[in-house]
């Protein structure tokens, strides 16, 4: 008579009571785990952490530094950086949590394999999902330690000792070892003799192993964010200058703040000249921040454009790299964005962009009639058709759009007087897409006319003509004709 009996099945773990209990009792729980594996819960669990801590973040203002000095360097407001934050983390929760559960589980049951360990994919999953439930507790626990510290970039691990900037490899990988990452290390390596079926000895090798591999991989990938949320004007100094302030590095020499201070005051003063034209009760000098980069690659490594200048309109500001040309740029960039202030944004590039152009006066070291009539001969001048409609404008090539913009601005001011370039640009604040109709309208002859008197205007004037300030031999005209 034979009296073995088989042994019975464990009782399927709820899988509620089996996010806490692989906390308290591992071992325990990945073995039956490994009986009946689960993962669906755990990975919901790690979203809802995730989101949790990432919206705490930014509607509790924690993130505010670092949202307007991504708005400020990108140009858009505030606002939108804000609501692309929060969209960014509920896709980096929704989709990054479950990927990143998926390649740690490829990793783990690599290390499980090398350790001479067998387990089904479903298996090892279940483990890691379960493991990482002490991620979801320890996104839970930076939100309550952003309330402590002020400061989104303060966690709990050993980047906290060290500069980003001093090494990024070195800070990345201090920030990978935390209290959290340890502990689930040690869940794995709890997990992998009951779901690889290997001795405790094994277990703890593949846990290692895995560690290693995961730190180093994440360590690398994490280079580039060093620095993501940094604010990069923390240390610049603000010096007062007569129309505004410049914020600069500390290094940058006086020499270059002096040249600098004047360039703005030149180009404020132009923008108030187009501007005293519609508001008689502009009496005080407009004002404006430049942000000013010792270099063009300073910049660029910065704000991510590589523009010698560009403005900000919200902010009324304008970033400047000190280089050749900088004075040019700074006024025209001063200008969009202090008219812009003033009466309003407009979304056609042709009238955004010429406006500020004619209001600075040159391109390229050329008169804007010089710079066109380049084009002209070449046979390159857009036609105006082509500059209305802003995907065609954005199409074109800086060399062509620009100073053929800026020179239909000017033959605008120079035949039917500075008033009318200034009428445009109010006809077009607010307007939505192409302005061919608008134009049109508000110049009483149809496009291909005035791209025909824009042409003609070019060829009389040969390029001598520069409307800003002080304008010579402009052509007249009687009903619409160059005489």
């Amino acid at each position: 008579m034979n009296d073995e009996r088989e042994t019975p099945a464990s009782r399927p773990i709820n899988a509620i009571a089996a996010l806490t209990l692989v906390l308290v009792f591992p071992a325990r729980t990945f073995e039956r785990l490994r009986e009946r594996p689960r993962w669906v819960l755990p990975v919901i669990f790690g979203i809802a952490c995730a989101l949790v801590s990432a919206i705490y973040a930014v509607r509790g203002g924690y993130m505010d530094p670092f949202i307007h000095s991504m708005a400020l360097r990108s140009g858009h407001p505030s606002e939108i950086i804000k609501s692309g934050f929060v969209g960014g983390s509920v896709l980096m929760a929704v989709l990054g949590v479950p990927l990143i559960i998926l390649i740690e589980t490829l990793f783990f049951r690599l290390a499980g394999r090398l350790m001479g360990g067998r387990a089904r994919f479903g298996q090892v999953l279940s483990a890691v999902a379960h493991a990482s439930v002490v991620s979801g507790v320890g996104a839970l626990a930076m939100a309550g330690l952003m309330r402590i510290t002020g400061s989104p970039t303060v966690g709990a691990n050993l980047a906290v000792l060290l500069d980003s900037g001093a090494n990024a490899f070195v800070w990345s990988l201090a920030r990978q070892i935390d209290l959290f990452s340890l502990w689930f290390f040690v869940l794995l390596g709890i997990a992998a003799g009951p779901v690889f079926e290997l001795d405790r000895r094994q277990a703890t090798k593949t846990g290692v192993l895995f560690a290693i591999i995961y730190v180093l991989i994440m360590s690398i990938g994490g280079t580039g964010s060093a620095d993501a949320l940094d604010n990069p004007y923390e240390d610049w100094v603000e010096t007062e200058i007569a129309v505004g302030v410049l914020h600069h590095e500390q290094d940058i020499g006086v020499d270059i703040l002096v040249s600098a201070g004047d360039a703005a005051s030149v180009a404020v003063a132009r923008a108030d000249e187009v501007l005293g034209q519609v508001m008689e009760d502009l009496v005080t000098p407009s004002r404006i921040d430049v942000y000013l980069y010792a270099s063009l690659d300073s910049k660029k490594h910065v704000t991510d454009n590589g523009e010698v200048a560009h403005g900000v309109e919200w902010a009324n500001a304008v970033h400047l790299a000190w280089t050749d040309g900088s004075e040019l740029a700074l006024k025209r960039e001063t200008a969009k964005v202090l008219v812009a202030g003033a009466l309003g944004g407009v979304h056609s590039p042709l009238i955004r962009t010429g406006f500020a152009l004619y209001a600075g006066g040159e391109w390229g070291g050329m008169t804007l009639a010089e710079a066109a009539i380049g084009l002209l001969d070449r046979g390159d001048l857009p036609p105006l058709a082509e500059l209305t409609d802003p995907a065609s404008y954005h199409r074109l090539s800086r060399q062509r759009s620009e100073p053929a913009a800026g020179s239909f601005f000017g033959f605008l001011a120079a035949t039917r007087g500075e008033r009318t370039a200034l009428d445009l640009y109010l006809a077009a604040v607010g307007l939505p897409g192409p302005v061919d109709a608008m134009m049109e309208l508000e110049l009483g002859e149809p496009l291909d006319s005035l791209d025909r008197e824009w042409r003609d205007y070019l060829r009389a004037t040969g390029g001598r003509t520069q409307v800003s300030g002080g304008v010579e031999d402009r052509p007249r005209t009687t009903g619409g004709a160059i005489e």
